[in-house]
């Protein structure tokens, strides 16, 4: 059998398929970015996935797409996660930016993006990532992204931008405090991922126009910092991946329009568009 799956920080998605090459199973774990946990936690976070653990010893190949293997020591960090449990099979890992590319633009040359819990990009010819301009982590980047968006909210909270009757669902969905804030980004191991879990207030309070302007604000930073600093953005098509470019295409799409760039495809999840590249 074969496993074919695209790991991020916050969960990993997983796709089955027999001998026969058909589908019989998806599933989700927690996440598997090296850079963010120890080889401890990421065996915990397959084994959430009991069916997984059930297949483990009949699994020939995997195919697994992640954040953060860019690194060689971080990217055999990750393998040697996977042969501990996945003893009978071949292993190759990719980084989330090929995955990105060849889920969407296939073999055409693009500008691809990812927009979920952070955010990344490359220049992608066809065949393989020719250019990057670097990922230093969410403190620096990440514009547009869950975890940049959450700070964003955090900050209208505090700093009292945020319509009073939004501030008010904001604090009674999420409990806000000063202590619980301030502990949850400087004591814990996994800020960026705190930050993206208040993303979703976007999506349940998606008509206000408050959060219309904070998504307008995000992705024009994305196309007119990150985006332009590749010399081809304005001859390429824009590809997207993630559940952020996803769920707020619109807003996305309105903003790549505005610059006269061209719009390209958008998925939600790489791992289905994948299939069709190795199957």
């Amino acid at each position: 059998m074969i496993l074919i799956a695209d790991a991020g920080s916050t969960k990993t998605t997983w796709m089955m398929l027999n001998n026969e090459r058909m589908i019989i199973g998806k599933f989700e774990s927690g996440g598997l970015n090296p850079t963010v946990f120890d080889p401890e936690t990421m065996s915990k976070n397959i084994a959430r996935n009991n069916e997984i653990l059930q297949h483990a010893h009949y699994i020939k190949n995997i195919y697994m797409y992640a954040s953060g293997v860019d690194d060689e020591a971080a990217r055999e960090k990750l393998e040697k996660v996977l042969s501990s449990i996945f003893d009978k099979a071949n292993i190759s890992i990719y980084s989330d930016m090929l995955a990105a590319a060849r889920a969407t633009a296939g073999n055409d040359p693009g500008l691809v993006s990812i927009l979920g819990t952070g955010s990344n990009s490359c220049y992608y010819d066809g065949k393989e990532i020719v250019k990057s301009i670097g990922y230093m982590g969410y403190l620096l980047m990440d514009d547009a992204s869950g975890n940049w968006f959450g700070k964003q909210l955090l900050r209208d909270y505090f700093f009292k931008r945020m319509p009073k009757q939004t501030r008010q669902q904001f604090k009674a969905e999420y409990k806000i405090n000063s202590d619980k804030v301030l502990t949850s980004l400087y004591q814990t191991t996994q800020p960026n991922t705190y930050l993206a879990s208040f993303a979703p207030f976007m999506k349940q309070h998606y008509k206000s126009k408050y959060i219309k302007d904070l998504l307008y604000r995000g992705f024009e930073k994305f196309v007119t910092q990150e985006l332009a600093a590749y010399e081809q953005y304005r001859e390429l098509p824009l590809h997207f991946n993630g559940s952020i470019a996803y769920v707020f295409q619109k807003e996305l799409l309105e903003v790549i329009e505005k610059h006269g760039l061209t719009p390209g495809k958008i998925v939600k999840n790489p791992v289905q568009d994948l299939i069709d590249f190795h199957v």
